[in-house]
């Protein structure tokens, strides 16, 4: 289904932008939706421009005015208790929520939360807050813009290739090889950087691309919620099942535990495609979480307590479109029942 969902999304989806929301939330009968950011920003940002293209303030407020045209805003409490009580929404409704605990959460996107009345949860990554390190993608990220300024007749750029050559991987597409590093070979990002004289440690301590502990705090006294995003972003189905539930476990422990928090939510990293119905047996046989949130649009699970997102940075749409589209793509899906996730 991804290559024909990639169609509908990209290309034929013409049918989606001109029906009524009004029809689409009707016929599907999802009347909750779960819309996800990573970041909104004006800025350039070396370590995000060459993994997606995220949203500027004015699209963002764009977002946020349709929404609020068609559905009413719930908080992490209000969401809680729906899944508690395995109810639907009694009304239009949806939960905006934010991955990865980056810095224009604060400075950025609260202010505009605040003056619409919007409430919204944040998830953390353990490993980053107070910015402690950096996410292997983002490394990759600002590899790609250093390696963009380097004279390919120059000796730095031999070096280079030695480097790549030395990896297994093609100089000449130095960029979607970089993009294609797993998480279990995130070090050779650190060989790479001393190749091109790069420190991320510095890049941490100007930037500050993450939240610290005292914004963070600072936002739950303004009422935002925070979950856990795992400890350092791994995507799970490529890490052990141990290395699943120590991830999960850990991350949403040491942060309920740092921040005072009386709920325990957590956003799998990446995506939660193949993680078991054991996983989830294993996470909500000790209380260790009120709920788990994928990313897989308007979609059904298995699990009750595992709910999907809409990811509204994905497929550089306006926020109407990509919504009405995940409706319109839901319906085709139900053609041939396929709008159900089922766990193994």
């Amino acid at each position: 289904m991804l290559n024909f969902k990639k169609l509908i999304y990209n290309r034929y989806n013409f049918p989606a932008k001109v029906l009524p929301m009004n029809f689409l939330i009707k016929s599907t009968r999802k009347r909750l939706i779960l819309p996800c950011y990573h970041i909104v920003s004006d800025n350039y940002l070396p370590h995000i421009t060459n993994l997606y293209k995220y949203k500027n303030i004015a699209s963002f407020k764009s977002d946020l005015d349709f929404l609020m045209k068609h559905y009413k805003p719930i908080d992490l409490f209000e969401l809680i208790n729906i899944i508690r009580n395995k109810e639907e929404a009694s009304e239009n409704s949806f939960f905006l929520s934010f991955d990865d605990g980056l810095k224009e959460f604060y400075d950025v996107i609260s202010p505009v939360l605040l003056e619409k009345g919007i409430p919204a949860t944040c998830f953390l990554n353990l490993a980053f807050i107070d910015n402690n390190d950096l996410f292997f993608r983002y490394k990759v990220s600002i590899l790609i813009e250093q390696i963009k300024k380097i004279n390919r007749k120059s000796n730095e750029w031999k070096l280079l290739k030695d480097w790549f050559t030395d990896n297994n991987l093609s100089p000449a597409n130095y960029k979607s090889a970089l993009l294609q590093i797993k998480y279990d070979e995130k070090t050779a990002l650190d060989g790479l950087a001393e190749v091109l004289g790069f420190n991320f440690r510095n890049y941490l301590e100007k930037e500050q691309p993450y939240l610290s502990a005292q914004q963070i705090q600072e936002l739950i006294k303004k009422g935002f919620t925070f979950g856990a995003h795992s400890i350092d972003h791994p995507e799970y189905r490529y890490i052990s099942y141990s290395e699943q539930l120590r991830q999960t476990r850990q991350s949403i422990t040491e942060i309920s535990d740092k921040f005072k928090l009386n709920y325990k939510v957590f956003a799998f990293p990446f995506n939660d495609y193949k993680v078991s119905e054991q996983f989830f047996k294993d996470i909500n046989s000790d209380n260790t979480i009120d709920f788990t949130v994928g990313c897989s649009g308007i979609k059904q699970d298995s699990v009750y307590n595992n709910l999907h997102r809409i990811v509204m940075d994905e497929y550089d749409l306006k926020g109407r479109d990509r919504i009405k589209i995940d409706y319109f793509y839901y319906l085709i899906k139900s053609v041939f029942n396929k709008n159900k996730i089922i766990r193994s």
